[in-house]
């Protein structure tokens, strides 16, 4: 073998290492890389006969780090870390994003928001080659890899950067055939003899908090119908099967359409923000770059993604 097979084999072998370290198991190594779980393990192998060492403890389950594993591990991080940072380097000088870039996005975001602007960024950056998860739950980017996700809510993990998108609003509706039968709520505590259409969250099944300001914040609602998907909670609020607490950004154009009256608009306020967020352990890279700022471009240039409710006016 050549002495530019040698090192390329060399290399595959690190990464290979990196990202069993980082799943703690060949399986899902071997889907981050693109391999089979077969490949990740010979690579290994062929790793730790060259170097003389066992990097990993095995067992039937999972694998853990040995005590030079762990310290090889820094290193060969530091290494691919700074090669990604050389490769984003080249591709910035050549100001020509390219690229599969790894996206998540909870579904609510991602079909209301996201989906709407894609033909744009396609168009726009033909190159960059999507590939998007549509996730609920919080993602781990650095484990995962991903490049970038939508957040909704406060950043904790600190090897994160954020780009902030804006304040996320609600609106409480309901069809008007809805309000043929049913008196309207002239305030929250109104809603208690009132069918109440609520959002589950998938991950832990609790109820979702109507973003009511203080102090009807923690107020006790009818659960008449409870739905793991907005979309869902949508359709019955549109047939008339009770109110409902909506995204402004979901609701807007139906309330426009007349298909939807809101209620109660002076009693709410905002409800958690919405991010860009991408790891901080690199250069941000071209593509990366391009998607964060047509995104930050576009939502900016629709007035519903983040208006209060208050901004719709009743039958509007």
């Amino acid at each position: 073998m050549s002495l530019i097979g040698v090192a390329m084999d060399s290399f595959s072998s690190l990464a290979a290492f990196v990202h069993a370290a980082e799943q703690r198991s060949y399986v899902a190594a071997a889907r981050v890389a693109g391999l089979s779980p077969s490949a990740i393990g010979k690579a290994i192998a062929r790793l730790e006969a060259r170097l003389g060492v066992r990097l990993f403890n095995r067992t039937t389950r999972n694998i853990s780090l040995t005590e030079e594993g762990s310290a090889f591990y820094e290193r060969c991080k530091r290494i691919i870390d700074d090669l990604e940072d050389a490769e984003a380097s080249l591709i910035e000088s050549r100001k020509r994003p390219r690229g599969r870039l790894r996206i998540s996005v909870p579904h609510i975001v991602g079909h209301h928001l996201l989906m709407p602007m894609l033909p744009a960024f396609v168009a726009r950056y033909p190159e960059i080659e999507l590939d998007i998860d549509f996730e609920d739950r919080v993602t781990d980017l650095v484990t995962e890899g991903l490049d970038i996700a939508i957040r909704s809510g406060e950043l904790a993990d600190t090897r994160l950067i954020a780009r902030h998108l804006g304040e996320q609003h609600f609106v409480v509706c309901a069809s008007p055939a809805y309000f043929d039968r049913h008196a309207f709520p002239a305030t929250p505590a109104d809603l208690a003899i009132h069918a109440c259409i609520h959002f589950k969250y998938p991950t832990s099944g609790r109820l979702a908090p109507w973003a009511f300001a203080p102090p009807n914040e923690k107020l006790m609602l009818p659960r008449s119908l409870a739905f793991n998907n907005t979309d869902a909670g949508v359709r019955a609020a549109l047939d008339g099967l009770g109110i409902a607490h909506l995204p402004i950004y979901v609701a807007a154009a139906h309330i426009h359409a007349g298909l939807l009256v809101p209620v109660l608009t002076a009693h709410m306020v905002a409800f958690g923000s919405l991010s860009l967020v991408w790891p901080s352990n690199r250069q941000l890279s071209p593509k990366v770059r391009a998607f964060v700022d047509f995104v930050t471009e576009h939502l900016a240039a629709r007035p519903d993604a983040f208006q209060p409710g208050a901004a719709l006016s009743r039958g509007s």
